[in-house]
């Protein structure tokens, strides 16, 4: 089984929906393959997350009456019910107020899903804060920026810009892979006092803009900008204004 495979399987391993042989190749897969290892575990995570805060609502026993009333047992001892007594005539209008409310209710679904910058900033805040509390933040640790940029080769599709700012405040710690949208990246863990600060570099699929933009998301603050063909998103409890001063510093080694 590759990577591919497995990662296809992944949702219906934690859902419980593999057979026998389905959940042993997988474990013998993800036993000795550290992407897949984390995959499962993002994976095992959002499901126990949906199952805890799952909103669950019992039928009221009024509604069970009605939809017992709404049957009724013919003389013949076939069961007539309220579709049956319709005529034709009174389901025309109300199969055009049918399709006018599914219209509107999928219009007002549209409108509410999240745009592709909070579908993202959730994404890397997510992985942020897994990060923190898996004990795992960091894969290779060390302030040499000559150690952490060579460790990404072969484990990346592309590398990252890799740059130590002890002096300006921002110390290099080292470095680890993450997924964001489905896809692995590079995050730079830098620490500014006694915060840690991911750093998420990923190659950009649109045009480059040079202008960050600060958004604040369950009380932590997220940086984003695209430059010199690669994404870039901070997130740290740090105050928007500090991110911005990495953001500068990274922004400006980018342009070297």
């Amino acid at each position: 089984m590759n990577c591919a495979e497995a990662r296809s399987r992944i949702a219906g391993y934690v859902d419980g929906e593999l057979d026998t042989l389905g959940c042993t190749r997988l474990d013998a897969h993800v036993s000795g393959c550290r992407a897949c290892q984390r995959e499962r575990t993002q994976q095992v995570f959002v499901s126990q997350e949906l199952r805890r805060e799952l909103t669950r609502f019992r039928a009221p026993a009024g509604l069970h009456r009605r939809v017992r009333e709404s049957l009724r047992t013919r003389d013949d001892g076939r069961v007539d019910t309220w579709l049956q007594r319709l005529r034709w005539g009174s389901l025309v209008p109300a199969a055009g107020v049918a399709l006018a409310t599914l219209v509107s209710a999928n219009v007002f679904f549209l409108a509410s899903l999240p745009s592709a910058e909070d579908r993202v900033a959730a994404n890397v805040l997510d992985s942020h804060l897994r990060a923190l509390m898996s004990a795992r933040a960091i894969d290779v640790v060390s302030s040499d920026e000559h150690t952490v940029k060579p460790w990404y080769a072969g484990r990346l599709d592309f590398s990252p810009p890799v740059t130590d700012y002890a002096a300006e405040g921002f110390a290099l710690v080292g470095g680890r892979i993450d997924y964001v949208e489905g896809r692995s990246v590079a995050a730079l863990v830098y620490q500014h006092r006694k915060h840690l600060v991911d750093a998420f570099v990923w190659p950009s699929a649109g045009s480059s803009s040079k202008v960050p933009a600060s958004l604040e998301r369950r009380g932590y603050n997220l940086v984003h900008w695209t430059r010199d063909g690669m994404t870039y998103w901070l997130a740290s409890d740090l105050e928007a204004g500090e991110l911005m001063r990495l953001e500068a510093l990274l922004a400006s080694s980018s342009a070297m």
